[in-house]
C-alpha cells in the first residue's frame, strides 16, 4: 500500500516534487508509519523501479519460455511490455522520467535489472537475425524496437487492455517489415 503510494506520486508530481508526507497521505498512514515501510524517498524510489523491472524481466522470461520459434518470442515480449505500459502506467511513469534520481547502491541494483531486461532482448532479436541475417546490429535494433515502445505513453490513450495485442502485433510487423518494402528500401537507400 506505501509502496503502491508511492508509485503515483512519483507519477503523479515527479520524484523532485513528491513528498515523504505526500506518500503518507495518499496512503492513508500517517508520516512515521510511513517511514517503518519507506525509511527514505530514495529507497521508496528504488523498490518503485525494482518492483517495475521485476515484473518486466519475468515477463519476458516467460515470453521466452512460452515457445521456441522466435518471432512467437518476440510477439510475446512485445506483448508482455506493451501490456505492462497499458496496465501499469505509472510504474512505467517512474521508470521513463523518475529513475536517473537514483544514487548509489539503490542505482546500481535498479540499472542491473535495467541491462539485464535490455541484454535479454537483445539475446532475443540476435536469435532472429540468425534465422535471417540483418546487417543491423541486434543492440541497435533492440534499442529501435525499445524507442517504439517506449513511446507509446505519448500517444496512446486508449483504456482497453485488449488492445495490447493488436499494438504488439503492429509493432512486430513494423520492426520485422519496416514501413516500406524491402524491394523499395534497397533503391531508395542505393
Amino acid at each position: 500500500m506505501a509502496l503502491d503510494a508511492a508509485e503515483r506520486m512519483f507519477a503523479k508530481d515527479g520524484y523532485g516534487c513528491a513528498t515523504m508526507r505526500d506518500i503518507a497521505t495518499a496512503a492513508e498512514m500517517s508520516i512515521s508509519g510511513l517511514y517503518h515501510y519507506l525509511p527514505s524517498k530514495q529507497r521508496a524510489l528504488a523498490l518503485v523501479c525494482e518492483r517495475a523491472f521485476s515484473a518486466l524481466v519475468e515477463s519476458l522470461a516467460r515470453a521466452l519460455a512460452a515457445s521456441p520459434v522466435p518471432r512467437a518470442q518476440l510477439l510475446a515480449f512485445v506483448h508482455g511490455h506493451i501490456d505492462f505500459v497499458i496496465r501499469q502506467p505509472n510504474a512505467y511513469r517512474v521508470l521513463l522520467h523518475s529513475m536517473d534520481a537514483l544514487a548509489g547502491t539503490e542505482r546500481i541494483a535498479v540499472q542491473k535489472l535495467r541491462r539485464l531486461y535490455f541484454e535479454r532482448a537483445v539475446g532475443l532479436v540476435a536469435t532472429l537475425q540468425e534465422a535471417q541475417p540483418s546487417p543491423i546490429s541486434p543492440r541497435v535494433a533492440t534499442a529501435a524496437l525499445f524507442g517504439m515502445m517506449n513511446w507509446l505513453p505519448m500517444w496512446y490513450h486508449g483504456r482497453d487492455e485488449s488492445d495490447a495485442t493488436h499494438l504488439a502485433h503492429v509493432m512486430v510487423l513494423l520492426f520485422l517489415r519496416g514501413v516500406v518494402p524491402s524491394q523499395a528500401l534497397s533503391e531508395t537507400v542505393s
